[in-house]
């Protein structure tokens, strides 16, 4: 069953986040449950070969073998059934569509709590480790269905399955993940090494938090968005990339919203879009400035045009806007801007 981690009721704010990403937990739901039917059919199949292979056993070997002889062990040892599962490899089956079958039907395979004071990274991990149950029993029905099952070498694949084990295609197929947490709780910069694949991991922020927690984590090819509105998120869902976002539960000045297209364009400044960047903190001379001041710092580094290509586009000096007009600029209008402002034109 999924861990204790994950829990079937959550805020308020989680359950509306829930709705334009529940699509991509029904894919992975169906995905499982179909992965499970075709499990169980294949060793009812078997079980039925099997049967039949032991009754013809027992009329080759006569009245004589009644009582004496198991007749299904027989026929495999003197090789009747060349491809026939053995018991090892049922058992590895029947624990398989196990996992299978409990995941198939979880409603709450894509929910996290973080209690206060915990770890977010360590509760993502976990997490994670759990929905790669699926992937590990997957990996063990192939194996044993091949006679290559060892207990001593792949019998972790029966258990949680770090995402660090996942291959490219499992990465590709991992369900969003809602993780709800207090604000002060929110220090996500450590989800980095899970943003991979398609994999998805939305914060449902209650309380305040810091102004830019996700700037740390923009890279050219991850959706990170902050928002205070989970209708946003319908685009979350739409990304073809990894993708981070945080949701607070309500609209707050000294919070930045922004979003992180990677296929907004082919420069940082041009695929962030940030609609309210906070004010800077107001600090005494001789105070030192506050830690999260820096995540705001980095987020007005990374929204900044070049001079040139902010006076093309009509935008402001500091770079922030909706990043529309930045878009439409191209490489020739750029390097055109450039010589324009090196050139020494009072000489002509």
């Amino acid at each position: 069953m999924p861990s204790d981690t994950a829990v079937a009721a959550g805020s308020d704010l989680g359950d509306l986040m829930l709705g334009p990403l529940q699509p991509r937990v029904e894919a992975f739901r169906s995905a499982v449950a179909t992965a499970e039917e075709e499990v169980r059919a294949y060793v009812t199949q078997q079980q039925g070969r099997s049967s039949v292979k032991g009754e013809q056993a027992l009329i080759e070997l006569g009245p004589f073998a009644v009582g004496r002889i198991d007749p299904e062990r027989f026929a495999m040892l003197i090789g009747h059934v060349d491809d026939e599962l053995t018991p090892e490899a049922f058992d590895v089956l029947d624990r398989a569509d196990a996992v299978l079958r409990d995941f198939s039907v979880a409603t709450d395979l894509h929910r996290v709590r973080l209690e206060a004071g915990g770890d977010l990274r360590d509760a993502v991990k976990d997490a994670l480790a759990d929905v790669g149950r699926v992937f590990g029993a997957s990996r063990a029905v192939e194996l044993a269905r091949d006679g290559a099952f060892d207990a001593e070498r792949h019998g972790h694949l029966l258990g949680p399955l770090p995402f660090r084990l996942w291959n490219r295609a499992e990465r590709q197929l991992a369900p969003p993940l809602i993780v709800d947490l207090r604000g002060e709780d929110c220090f996500p910069a450590g989800l980095g090494e899970f943003l991979d694949g398609a994999v998805t991991i939305v914060l449902a922020t209650s309380g305040p938090a810091t102004p830019a927690p996700l700037a740390r984590l923009i890279t050219p090819g991850t959706f990170v968005m902050q928002t205070s509105d989970p209708a946003e998120l319908e685009r979350v869902a739409q990304t073809r990339h990894p993708a981070v976002a945080m949701v607070f539960d309500e609209a707050r000045p000294e919070q930045a919203h922004f979003v992180h297209d990677p296929d907004a364009g082919d420069t940082t400044w041009s695929r962030l879009s940030v609609q309210q960047m906070p004010d800077e903190a107001d600090v005494g001379r001789g105070r030192r400035a506050p830690t999260w001041l820096e995540e705001v710092v980095h987020l007005r580094t990374l929204a900044a045009r070049p001079k040139a290509v902010a006076h093309l586009a009509g935008s402001g000096e500091n770079g922030v806007g909706d990043g529309s007009a930045a878009a439409e600029v191209t490489s020739a209008d750029q390097l055109a801007g450039w010589l324009l402002a090196q050139t020494e034109l009072g000489d002509l």
